[in-house]
């Protein structure tokens, strides 16, 4: 391949210029560091370290570090620079004839010369030496050995503190990490989350499976899917809309209580609060129920908010960079979805018609209402008036049922449901599960004649998984968490995007 642009074709030179005074511009064997530059700062701070004075001629080589060289500055005898790794960056200082350069070559080249004319920013390499503090009291580590180990082709982009552009930070999150410490912190948070929960669940004896993305038919959410063809089997087939149905079936199979995290696919719109590619955690527990569940949830955010975030206060903000503070330290609210229509629509959804409800979703502004069942259309209307009101965490509960197909009927037309609103968004849906095939049936085919009717959303007859639940279920309740909704109002992001590394966006051409 060869390379146009003028910067990438003066690296490549120096790779050559490399090669023949011994330097592989590639490492192939390991470079062992000491510690991080956060913790070898720190050690510092807390150490009585030499003057500069002391070590230049006889330096102790016991750390080593390893990672990009992001800033260089020659002056005179000396150089100091940064290199940064995972957690940070540390001050260098280089001195003239004081340092060695692993493999060098120095009838060809000084070592200094070596840094000041082949070595770029961007590039990683290692380096052993001796911490000490400079006099304007800098912790800084006098090199006393380099080891080459990576040649970028590439510059890092020209603002060393981030990406500006926020298309290029979804687009090149390696970028963005590289740049941006803030973004790294983030996505470390996000692992440190994820694990925390992990741990509560495994405490409670759940037991982590995993169940198929690549399914017959879609179903455990009402949500329009991506399809695909297997072509071994020659069978049409889609991205799983959520686990649901199989971790019931392995519920019926004998296990107790599951848990899953992994990848549900629903092709719908993209805004702040939705991908059409997102993580979810579900899990089932048998013989527990909707308040147990309930129980769980409050108890599981509050060990996330003290064990990873350390605070029970988040400053959560908006695309437009409005502030709005998030208490989850306290017990949370809680209310019925049927008063909340009452209360913010004007709706009784137990007394009125059809009509009433489509022209009160005309009234509060729903777009699609033709070709939408009732149950879908007093959930746009309770979006529209109640939901966008819903800023401290609240469980909402009692949801109609036909909304809810998988959840167990209370008999009045709702659900034994809740979900977690959280300024403004579900974070999580839990239900007091069904196990009544015979009830189970009669929703699905409902659903099914809502989908013939135009209703695209609507769930489909899945005759396997009824006929694991005519096998029998015990009584059970289960919760979906989107994982990627919870990081993103822990952090104060504005957009799901910023705390998934890899968005999906469309392809431009790349150069």
């Amino acid at each position: 391949m060869s390379y146009t642009d003028p910067l990438i074709q003066e690296r490549i030179r120096k790779i050559n210029d490399m090669k023949e005074i011994g330097i592989s511009p590639y490492a192939k064997s390991r470079f062992t560091i000491s510690d991080t530059s956060v913790n070898i700062i720190k050690n510092a701070e807390n150490s009585d370290l030499r003057e500069i004075k002391e070590i230049q001629s006889e330096a102790k080589p016991d750390i080593a570090i390893a990672g990009r060289l992001v800033l260089y500055r020659s002056m005179g005898k000396l150089a100091f620079g940064q290199i940064q790794d995972e957690f940070g960056r540390l001050q260098i200082c280089f001195q003239k004839d004081q340092f060695n350069v692993e493999g060098l070559d120095e009838e060809k080249k000084s070592p200094a010369k070596f840094i000041e004319k082949l070595v770029d920013l961007g590039d990683f390499i290692g380096l052993t030496g001796e911490m000490f503090k400079t006099n304007h009291g800098e912790i800084t580590l006098f090199v006393k050995n380099v080891r080459f180990l990576s040649k970028a082709l590439r510059p890092m982009p020209e603002k060393f503190h981030g990406i500006a552009s926020q298309e290029t930070m979804y687009r090149e999150r390696n970028l963005d990490l590289m740049t941006n410490q803030d973004s790294m912190n983030r996505f470390k948070l996000r692992s440190k989350m994820v694990h925390e929960i992990r741990n509560f669940f495994h405490e409670k004896e759940f037991m982590e499976i995993e169940t198929p993305i690549l399914q017959n038919q879609a179903g455990g959410a009402m949500a329009k899917v991506f399809n695909t063809h297997h072509n071994a089997l020659d069978q049409d087939m889609v991205l799983r809309i959520a686990p649901e149905l199989d971790l019931k079936r392995v519920i019926s199979g004998g296990m107790h209580r599951i848990l899953e995290i992994g990848k549900d696919f629903r092709n719908e719109g993209t805004d702040p609060s939705h991908l059409q590619e997102f993580t979810m955690l579900e899990w089932y527990a048998a013989y527990c129920d909707i308040e147990d569940n309930k129980r769980w949830t409050e108890e599981m955010l509050h060990r996330v908010c003290k064990n990873v975030f350390k605070k029970d206060v988040f400053q959560v903000s908006d695309t437009e960079g409005n502030i709005t503070e998030i208490n989850f330290g306290e017990k949370f609210a809680e209310a019925r979805f049927p008063d909340l229509l009452k209360e913010f629509a004007d709706l009784d959804m137990f007394t009125a018609s059809d009509d009433e409800v489509r022209e009160c979703a005309k009234r509060v502004g729903v777009e699609k209402i033709e070709g939408v069942g009732r149950a879908n259309l007093l959930d746009d209307i309770y979006k529209k008036t109640a939901r966008c009101r819903l800023i401290q965490p609240t469980f909402v509960y009692d949801y109609p049922e036909e909304l809810k197909p998988l959840a167990a009927p209370n008999g009045d037309g709702t659900a034994s449901c809740f979900q977690l609103v959280v300024n403004t968004w579900e974070i999580v849906n839990s239900y007091g599960e069904l196990i009544d095939p015979q009830v189970q049936r009669k929703l699905l085919e409902d659903q099914a004649k809502a989908k013939e009717s135009g209703d695209d959303e609507a769930m489909e007859v899945d005759e396997v998984f009824l006929k694991a639940m005519e096998h029998g279920f015990p009584p059970m309740t289960g919760s979906g968490f989107g994982i990627d909704r919870l990081v993103t109002i822990f952090t104060g992001m504005p957009n799901l995007r910023d705390v998934v590394l890899f968005p999906t966006m469309k392809p431009v051409h790349q150069k």
